[in-house]
């Protein structure tokens, strides 16, 4: 999901499609789902799985373009809030897993295969081509080859850069709390696996209400900007909105850490996981607009500067997903910076030795 992505944004930019591009990904996503649902042995099931995650990627980068395709830019800014609302936590700690529950691991597979087989249908019959074509000068013509890692290209460009680093690391926070709810959680207050699902309620609702609240904040800020600049604009303009996420996202997951090592009341670490989500999306989402309206449709057109977001993010969020267990071993679940002075001052004398 990390790498796919910019594969079918540089397939779509490049051959003017975006329905083609989604037929094709689900067609991948269900044909691997069906494969990893009769799988006999775990190395074709984890073979299935890569391939199914590629088939899925294909929304990250194009479902924000067929966005912006459709609407105008004040529009497609309130349809990307929906858009990314993010309810989905709510119903992969809760619904997606009552097929497991109740039986099997194949039963799993199969409900995800017949869910997009619908998803499949929905989009033949209503969906149609929105991909816009560029007019080019009368009697010009030019072609170009495809090239599937043509979005790498925007590294090139500093603001580009610093986003991608900056929401990379937001996402790395939230798949390392993620990763660690269920092992903590379940042996520091011996709750059973299914309350440990409802747990991730809490995130859910602060992602659905961060993104509600984030556009509008968003919109809010550079209004306010714009008057000072007597109606003149520019992207990094929504940038100004992100100062308070970025002292109070870290902020919250550090006091989440002390309170959760010190085994504290369940409430006030869910209110602190909820205000983490909260403000993370509010300050991710201004991040994304930037990508959009400072990166897409203007200043980089065909290149799919969200997918890079998303192809980064998701590989940083996976290399700490599989470092985490080691990290918190390491480390803990919060800093503990005297304990670690303690500790290594006698082993950075021996080494000095």
């Amino acid at each position: 999901m990390g790498i796919a992505p910019i594969v079918w944004a540089a397939y779509s930019d490049e051959f003017a499609t975006r329905r083609k591009v989604y037929l094709v990904s689900i067609t991948v996503f269900i044909i691997s789902t069906i494969i990893c649902a009769v799988a006999g042995n775990i190395w074709l099931l984890l073979v299935m799985r890569v391939v199914q995650a590629c088939g899925l990627s294909a929304v990250l980068s194009i479902g924000a373009g067929i966005i912006s395709d459709i609407y105008v830019s004040i529009e497609s800014r309130i349809r990307f809030i929906l858009f990314g609302l993010l309810v989905w936590p709510i119903s992969r700690s809760n619904v997606w897993w009552l097929p497991y529950r109740v039986s099997r691991l194949e039963m799993m597979f199969w409900f995800l295969a017949i869910y997009d087989s619908i998803v499949f249908l929905i989009i033949i019959f209503f969906l149609p081509e929105t991909f816009r074509t560029v007019s080019s000068p009368i009697g010009t013509s030019f072609t170009t080859r495809f090239n599937p890692i043509a979005p790498l290209k925007l590294l090139r460009h500093p603001n580009v850069i610093l986003v991608i680093i900056y929401t990379s690391i937001l996402s790395s926070i939230i798949h390392i709390q993620y990763i660690s709810v269920p092992r903590n959680f379940s042996q520091r207050y011996n709750l059973p696996s299914s309350t440990v699902g409802l747990l991730f309620v809490a995130p859910a609702v602060g992602c659905a209400f961060g993104s509600l609240l984030g556009g509008k904040y968003s919109d809010f800020v550079l209004r306010k900007k714009k008057a000072e600049k007597g109606g003149f604009s520019y992207p990094e303009m929504r940038i100004h909105s992100a100062w308070g996420g970025a002292l109070l996202v870290p902020s919250s997951y550090l006091i989440y850490g002390w309170l959760l090592e010190k085994n504290f009341n369940l409430i006030v670490l869910m209110i602190l996981w909820f205000l983490g989500k909260f403000t993370r999306n509010i300050d991710s989402f201004q991040f994304d607009f930037y990508i959009l309206d400072g990166c897409i449709p203007d200043a980089y057109p065909m290149r799919s500067a969200s997918a890079l977001n998303n192809c980064i993010r998701f590989i940083a969020s996976g290399t700490v997903a599989i470092l985490e267990p080691l990290m918190e071993d390491a480390l803990a679940v919060y800093f503990k910076g005297k304990e670690w002075r303690e500790n290594m001052t006698p082993n950075l004398e021996v080494g000095k030795v």
